[in-house]
């Protein structure tokens, strides 16, 4: 019998396991089966890292907000399973509660969390997370899994051949950001994030702060959802979907946290306060912002307002709103015009075979509009009428949408024809600038829902106790008199 016949004769599954090798986790020392090198892990990382720069809203490096993240994930990795890594922390200017880690050292923490922290020991705890994806190869693992299910694939895509990767750097960022890790893995970072900044002089309760304030925003998101829609919305809220419940990560890191060395650690609230003062709090200038019932784009230089009882949400490719409890809905896009039209040729360019009623032709400012009804059909609505608009200014055509179902359109004529209306350039001296973080001395006569008051509830009906949850808090909760706390503006 030849050893060719025996080779041919083996499966694709013992195949993978005589291509892949045994290798030592770093963490638990224990031998674990992979399809990685560690050369291959940080090639892989380094790839990945490149297409994160290439497609995700990265602040600066010199941007002191993104050095001083650095500083303090520097002082962890210092003192974690795998200390020999060169690890690089960014900062992503996204309003997004999220954080990810992407193999070899790459840690990216968004704004949106960034915020939601009150001390330079719960950025250390987040951050230690991250870390601790790094540090016990959970990519690695997550990707040998992966490919134990493709045993059909070529035995050389195992190995991920550097020209044929961009698939799997696609797969292993959608993982990272959107798909989280698993239970067990999230639970382990949990217990290394705790670990390791024990180790580096931080605070191990911080951990505990942070799992509570993402429980009290998605409470908030879920009181927020059933106004709107009257619905409760599916729990998700970027890779931690994937997370464990959120109660059991609390009991998990108390018990974790109780048996730490250490019982408390340094907290640096007030350094990393003074980080954020200043900082956008939701979108930032370049995606344009909502403030209250108003929405701001200052580089875009535009602004429209909706009426009371609409909600608002600013997405990346169009922003979008809606009247609470109603299938009334809003949609506004903008286009770059690649030839010389006018409005209402965009218009009906937008709208081929359909017939146009009550067509007007305005101009408000630098904007020449063109304004119309039409009758569509809409998945969400069935028989529906639109209130449909163009606001052309040199190359830009910007695209509002106004619709609601046919036989109720009369009712909410008045309602769109007011946002349409409210669309003009922005002043920002008229129109002032978008939410930031302003720090505020609490006296004893505050309370969440005073400054939100005194801001407009300029986070919509909820403004308190987005408030409180941003300090840290629950909205009948009330800091000390003198405390220094975070504020919108």
């Amino acid at each position: 019998m030849s050893l060719r016949w025996r080779v041919m004769s083996l499966t694709p599954l013992m195949l993978l396991m005589l291509l892949a090798g045994c290798a030592t986790n770093p963490v638990s020392k224990k031998p674990e089966f992979v399809m990685m090198s560690e050369k291959q892990e940080l090639e892989l990382g380094q790839r990945a890292a490149a297409q994160v720069a290439r497609q995700m809203p990265l602040l600066p490096e010199d941007d002191p907000l993104v050095q001083y993240v650095n500083e303090v994930g520097q002082k962890v990795a210092a003192v974690s399973d795998r200390p020999e890594l060169y690890y690089r922390f960014h900062v992503v200017d996204d309003k997004t509660i999220n954080a990810f880690a992407l193999p070899g050292g790459y840690i990216y923490i968004y704004r949106g969390l960034l915020v939601h922290l009150n001390s330079e020991a719960e950025l250390a705890a987040v951050l230690g997370h991250e870390i601790g994806h790094v540090t016990a190869r959970h990519a690695v693992e997550r990707y040998t899994q992966t490919q134990a299910y493709r045993l059909g694939m070529a035995v050389a895509s195992i190995f991920v051949p550097i020209p044929q990767a961009i698939g799997q750097i696609s797969d292993l960022i959608a993982m990272a950001t959107i798909q989280g890790f698993g239970r067990k893995d999230e639970l382990q970072a949990d217990e290394l994030s705790i670990r390791y900044i024990t180790r580096a002089g931080y605070d191990p309760h911080a951990t505990i702060r942070i799992l509570q304030t993402l429980k009290r925003l998605e409470d908030i998101r879920i009181k927020e959802t059933k106004d709107e829609t009257g619905k409760a919305p599916e729990i998700y809220h970027g890779a931690f979907a994937s997370h464990p419940a959120t109660e059991k990560r609390i009991r998990e890191a108390v018990a974790e946290a109780a048996a730490s060395e250490e019982k408390s650690g340094f907290w640096g609230r007030e350094r990393f306060l003074a980080k954020l003062d200043g900082q956008p709090y939701g979108d930032s200038a370049r995606e344009g912002a909502v403030v209250g019932r108003r929405f701001l784009h200052p580089k875009m230089h535009v602004q429209l307002a909706f009426p009371k009882e609409w909600v608002i949400h600013n997405g990346h490719a169009a922003l979008t709103a809606r009247r609470r409890r109603e299938r009334v809905y809003f949609r506004l896009t903008m286009n770059q015009l690649q030839k010389r039209q006018s409005a209402e040729e965009v218009l009906r360019d937008m709208l081929p075979r359909r017939r146009l009623e009550r067509l007007q032709h305005l101009r408000r400012g630098p904007f020449e509009l063109a304004q119309a009804e039409v009758n569509v059909s809409m998945r969400d609505v069935g028989q529906a009428r639109a209130l449909v608009a163009v606001a052309r200014r040199r190359d830009e055509a910007w695209m509002l949408l106004c619709v609601s179902q046919r036989a109720r359109f009369d009712q909410w004529r008045g309602e769109c024809r007011a946002i349409l209306d409210s669309f003009r350039a922005y002043d920002p001296a008229r129109e002032g600038d978008i939410p930031r973080i302003h720090l505020h001395v609490w006296k004893r006569s505050d309370s969440w829902q005073k400054l939100a008051a005194a801001s407009h509830n300029v986070l919509g009906r909820f403004t308190a106790d987005r408030l409180a949850a941003l300090n840290g808090m629950d909205v009948n909760e009330t800091p000390k008199p003198g405390r220094i706390v975070k504020t919108v503006e």
